[in-house]
């Protein structure tokens, strides 16, 4: 199941811990159906190897009572040390709490990842002098080499200063992972987004990367770089890991192959126009980087081999579109309700946008589009028969390289993910079922496309 997501409730934030080869996939579980939510949280746990079947262990760490500093249970790390795994967690208090502090880091330790007991002698609070008490979350906890002990990135915010730029990164030190201290000075405090949530700290090759989500500009999954682990943090040009669709990332990786975990966007009520809802299906990328030191986001390669494996029909896909002076479309197949679908698309160099629809009928009026615009440097993620007042579902700036586009995309149900050249995902949820088309489309120019569509045979049963 590519898209894991619980029954009767939503993935929300992951914490990816790898051990003994086995990726481990804890996670908040929101007990609420697409209809409505539920602000309270515990931690959940699923693991894999592959990322296209999960193996489902649980509860892993449990809300507390009403009065407890983890009236919710929310984001954090896992890490080992000595023979011993700790998890630092977020504990949030019902609010308002009579007793105040909404946020507090906290503890549970495990032998086995799987039974886990609370710490009730440790809690790490914000010092209220330079932190906001009730933005105090996301423990991430790592070995520091350079020190030979522990350190502990928290996303917090300044008390004072404008409200959507005052996130900041604290940060904690311990000599043995167990006791800590919090540092005068932040580790980051760029005074741009109003919090720097679910933060992760890697290196891999020649360049260290900070992974953080953000919600003040827009609701997405970032990265900085740096030759170093503490800075200074550059930003590429284009700092999306992907779009809308996809938020709450941290990775992890087997020393090989390095992955992205995050959850896809669910919308109130299954429907297009509904508000954003927190918690989806959690999704997976597989991350690569480029000689400069820019991440690519590529569709996971063992999760591709075991969803081939699983193919029960595959057919051909071919196109060729002329369009000069006006705007061309073709139907390619049906998509069945989850398959593969890898598709090469020339556009002529003059094309002013080209690029591929998704559950479209023949009149257009369902159905959505993933538009390429070069002169622009854009792609826009759209609704087909949307009106000009109404804003699209996403705008994603975009390289435009030489050569054939290579797309693969991955689908199940409402749920799409499809990957640029090995560069670039955009998730997509598209609740629209009146048509069932997947197509190629150019306006003002010309091109061709080439592929295969692969439909899956059923997944197995939940474990």
């Amino acid at each position: 199941m590519r898209f894991y997501k619980p029954e009767h409730a939503r993935a929300g934030d992951t914490i990816p811990f790898l051990h003994d080869g086995v990726f481990h996939v804890f996670y908040l579980k929101r007990y609420a159906d697409d209809t409505h939510d539920v602000p309270e949280t515990s931690w959940w746990h699923v693991s894999t190897t592959d990322f296209a079947d999960f193996v489902d262990h649980g509860v892993a760490i449990p809300r507390g009572d009403l009065d407890d500093a983890d009236y919710s249970v929310a984001t954090g790390s896992v890490v080992k040390i000595g023979d011993e795994f700790h998890a630092y967690y977020t504990g949030f208090r019902r609010w308002p709490s009579p007793v105040g502090r909404q946020q507090t880091v906290l503890r549970a330790r495990s032998s086995d990842l799987i039974t886990w007991v609370k710490d009730d002698a440790f809690s790490l609070v914000a010092d209220e002098s330079r932190f906001h008490p009730d933005e105090w979350r996301d423990p991430f906890v790592h070995f520091d080499a350079a020190s030979g002990g522990y350190r502990m990135l928290i996303a917090a915010q300044r008390p004072d200063g404008p409200v959507a730029r005052r996130g900041v990164l604290a940060s904690a030190s311990s000599p043995d992972g167990r006791d800590w201290t919090i540092d005068e000075e932040p580790f980051w405090a760029p005074g741009l987004f109003s919090m720097h949530e679910c933060p992760d700290l890697f290196r891999m090759g020649e360049w260290w990367y900070l992974v953080y989500s953000t919600f003040s500009d827009r609701t997405v999954a970032r990265y900085r770089m740096s030759p170093g682990p503490d800075g200074p943090w550059t930003s590429p040009a284009d700092d999306e890991l992907d779009g809308l669709g996809f938020y709450a990332a941290k990775t992890l990786s087997d020393g090989e192959r390095r992955y992205l975990v995050g959850w896809a966007v669910n919308r109130v009520a299954g429907s297009d126009e509904g508000r954003w809802l927190w918690g989806g299906n959690l999704l997976a990328h597989e991350l690569h980087a480029d000689s400069d030191g820019r991440l690519r986001v590529c569709q996971p390669a063992a999760a591709k081999a075991v969803l081939q494996s699983r193919t029960i029909a595959s057919e051909a896909l071919a196109a060729d579109l002329a369009a000069p002076a006006g705007h061309a479309t073709q139907t390619l197949a049906e998509l069945p309700r989850s398959g593969l679908a890898d598709l090469a698309i020339e556009p002529t160099p003059d094309a002013k946008a080209f690029g591929i629809e998704l559950r479209v009928d023949e009149e257009r009026r369902h159905g959505y589009s993933i538009s390429f615009e070069p002169a622009k440097h854009r792609i826009v993620v759209d609704r087909v028969s949307r009106f000009g007042f109404d804003p699209p579902l996403d705008v994603r700036p975009w390289e435009v390289e030489p050569g054939p586009l290579e797309l693969n995309l991955e689908f199940d149900g409402d749920l799409f993910v499809l990957y640029v050249n090995g560069r670039t995902a955009i998730t997509l949820r598209g609740y629209d079922t009146g048509g069932a088309g997947l197509a190629v489309f150019a306006t003002e120019g010309s091109l061709r496309a080439a592929g295969t569509l692969r439909s899956f045979a059923e997944p197995p049963p939940r474990l």
